[in-house]
């Protein structure tokens, strides 16, 4: 996200809610710090796009009573699991209190016939606003940034949600840490004891990063990890998203890679999400010709090409004893 965006401190805007039954539209309460959904362009938006088949593969196989997702932004993500998932539990959180009580209000709006459910907002770091609130929880979302805020900017200055306050005092693996994964290692291993028996942690990793990296930082955490659904979006904030990656790339990290937009397009043109996750090694080497990696999608977005990149959502669930 842009670290500086000018307007009021809180913004009203129509949003268009794609859910499997309807389309929406919900009176959305948004604050300076909130991640504005991608209203006009919904390959864009982390909801229509990834969160919302994500959410209807794992309701094919599982069971969802309770349900938390951590970095909830404007909430779209809590009202897509609501019309998706029989809820009796819903837990929200975020790492700013106003973006929060802007989320809790937009939930409450739109839960209609669902007021039944109890309902926690909470603001704080990843999965910490929950520790002490019980566990028991059948399903964990979480699209987590994965880049540095760089020196100089404030986490609580405008829109930051891509980028997260480095120099993380927990221990991380270099697997993480090397490809930008590291508040998804943490969201992993925090998710743990507040699983159900058979619960689940789904992560939205647009990490630009090859897929076999993914189950082997789950298995860091103590988690055994299958690809769910495999999607592409387009590249929102590019400047500042793809700029992030190459400098990140050029401090020794990744490589990182995207791809145009209209190559992801036509190969994902014709498979559903769940489809292609089941064969989502299959996809990715058939784009090894058309990746490149942030150095040259910098490049390639400053003379106008469109970019995107695929996205994994990692279905994790903790190691047996």
């Amino acid at each position: 996200m842009s670290p500086t965006q000018n307007g009021n401190a809180n913004r009203h805007v129509h949003v268009k809610h794609i859910s499997p039954a309807t389309c929406t539209e919900l009176y959305s309460k948004l604050t300076e710090l909130t991640y504005l959904p991608k209203v006009e362009n919904p390959r864009s938006d982390w909801v229509a796009s990834v969160a919302v088949p994500a959410f209807l593969a794992h309701k094919a196989e599982n069971r969802v009573k309770s349900f938390v997702t951590i970095g909830t932004g404007a909430g779209l993500d809590a009202v897509a699991a609501v019309e998706i998932f029989e809820l009796e539990r819903l837990a929200i959180t975020d790492l700013h209190q106003p973006v929060v009580d802007a989320a809790a209000a937009n939930i409450r709006a739109a839960m209609g016939g669902h007021g039944g459910i109890r309902f926690t907002a909470a603001a704080g770091d990843i999965l910490a606003p929950l520790a002490n609130q019980g566990g028991g929880y059948d399903l964990i979302y979480e699209n987590l940034p994965n880049i540095p805020l760089s020196p100089g900017y404030a986490i609580d200055a405008g829109q930051t949600s891509s980028t997260y306050v480095p120099g993380r005092v927990e221990d991380i693996p270099p697997i993480a840490t090397e490809n930008l994964l590291a508040l998804h290692f943490l969201a992993l291993r925090q998710a743990k004891p507040l699983l159900s028996a058979t619960g689940a942690i789904i992560s939205s990793i647009g990490g630009r990063v090859p897929l076999a990296v993914l189950p082997k930082m789950a298995s860091e955490a103590g988690c055994n990890a299958q690809i769910l659904t495999y999607t592409w979006k387009i590249q929102s904030e590019p400047e500042e998203v793809i700029g992030g990656y190459k400098k990140n790339q050029q401090d020794g990290h990744g490589p990182f890679y995207f791809y145009p937009a209209d190559v992801l397009e036509k190969v994902f043109r014709t498979l559903d999400p769940a489809a292609a996750g089941k064969k989502a090694e299959e996809i990715e080497k058939s784009l090894l010709s058309h990746r490149v990696d942030a150095s040259v999608a910098y490049d390639l977005y400053k003379s106008g090409t469109v970019m995107g990149h695929t996205v994994a959502i990692v279905r994790s669930r903790p190691f047996k004893p």
